[in-house]
């Protein structure tokens, strides 16, 4: 037997693959509080619905496989950790500047983009690479102890790092987690060159800093979700789909929740994909997927599920970078659920 669990802004649904083959359907309310008590509701009606007891259903499971919008609305919503970001000295404002573009080159109207972990919870760290990984300037162990105190004081709670050339050569990125998990202990950290060793110094950086930033929070949720399970009666393995319309095992994750972001909408196209060829005998299709929170459209072409080489969060440039591909999916604020109001103006609102 063998579980899938969506976890919604309005709705949690959950279906359930008995034995034989057959798909039973059930959906419970999403509680923002808890999700995975939303989870667990939605799986004590499916017992209720199967006549069976909780216990008993989840004893006869393999696989569980869960997708989530926790991690996406910690962002947006502002609820993620407060992160500090290390780099190497005189590159202070990697986060801020970006790699350059704009949407609207002529629109000096638009306020600049504010980085994604604030400059004063920045830190430059003496010690560089060049690019062909030869040591230009030793690290700086004695500076990076005094930095560490700076963010004790801080009482940061995760912490991002990267460092010029470290994907050529970790030694400095690698001694610097190494005194991170010495001397601050209990604090989460990212290092960019094992998270994202890619080219191009902003990508990098920004993943790090996502990824930190999600790490207390998501490992939390992951561990607690496993363990409620267990404690439920389930025996089997957890799965978290990913941005990637894949899935990764929930203790890895919780290790890299970067890969959580889109973890919800990603499998729509999958699933549209499929259904197309079954119904229609076709091959491309205009995939809609209406929740209860937002209404999320992506295009299957010749079979091929759409992606992106550069994943925003927000708008390109104003945004933030991912530093991952993904399943190309656009959302607008108006699900089932949103609701629709005139202001004293006139003027109508959604949401």
């Amino acid at each position: 037997m063998r579980f899938a669990v969506d976890t919604g802004g309005t709705f949690t649904d959950l279906i359930v693959e008995d034995d034989d083959g057959g798909l039973h359907m059930f959906k419970a309310a999403t509680t923002p509080d808890d999700p995975i008590r939303g989870v667990i509701n939605s799986l004590e009606n499916a017992a209720e619905g199967l006549n069976t007891d909780l216990t008993s259903l989840l004893g006869q499971g393999e696989l569980f496989i869960h997708g989530t919008t926790h991690a996406i609305n910690a962002i947006v919503t502002g609820n993620t950790a407060k992160t500090a970001f290390l780099t190497s000295e005189g590159h202070r404002d990697i986060l801020v500047f970006r790699e350059g573009g704009r949407m609207e080159p002529f629109n000096f109207t638009v306020p600049f983009p504010q980085p994604y972990v604030p400059r004063a919870l920045t830190f430059e760290v003496p010690g560089r690479m060049l690019a062909d990984g030869s040591e230009m300037t030793p690290f700086d162990e004695a500076a990076v102890l005094e930095i560490i105190e700076q963010l004790k004081d801080a009482k940061v709670e995760a912490v991002a790092v990267c460092l010029l050339w470290s994907i050529v050569n970790p030694a400095h990125e690698d001694r610097l987690g190494e005194l991170l998990a010495e001397h601050l202990p209990g604090v989460p950290f990212t290092l960019s060159h094992v998270l994202n060793p890619s080219l191009r110094e902003y990508r990098r950086a920004s993943s790090a800093a996502i990824d930190a930033s999600l790490k207390p929070l998501m490992s939390a949720y992951m561990h607690n979700l496993s363990g409620r399970l267990r404690d439920a009666g389930f025996g089997g393995r957890v799965l978290i789909v990913t941005s990637q319309a894949g899935v990764m095992d929930a203790e890895d994750i919780a290790e890299s929740p970067i890969h959580l972001i889109n973890s919800g909408p990603s499998m729509a196209p999958v699933s549209g994909r499929y259904f197309a060829r079954v119904d229609e005998q076709s091959d491309s299709a205009v995939i809609a997927d209406t929740g209860g929170t937002t209404y999320d459209v992506s295009l299957v072409r010749r079979g091929g599920i759409p992606w992106t080489r550069e994943t925003w969060i927000g708008e390109p440039y104003r945004g933030h970078m991912t530093g991952f591909p993904s399943v190309d999916v656009k959302s607008i604020g108006a699900g089932g659920g949103s609701i629709a109001w005139v202001d004293d103006g006139g003027m109508l609102h959604v949401g």
